[in-house]
């Protein structure tokens, strides 16, 4: 399967920006805060392992290309 890298770059960012902005923002309830939060650090996770995986293989790629 072929994995976007600038879809990957994009949705790392994202949620890194929006990491920050949740947790600069004041919520009503805390626990819904730390609920948010921790599905969009998994989401960042996500994406920063896919952003690894689409390096290692575009990297073997040229390798293999010669």
């Amino acid at each position: 399967m072929k994995i976007n890298k600038d879809l990957v770059d994009a949705v790392l960012m994202l949620s890194v920006i929006s990491l920050v902005l949740i947790g600069t923002t004041k919520f009503d309830d805390e626990s819904s805060k730390t609920i948010v939060m921790a599905a969009v650090g998994f989401l960042a996770v996500i994406a920063l392992v896919l952003r690894v995986l689409v390096s290692r293989n575009s990297s073997g790629n040229s390798e293999h290309s010669h």
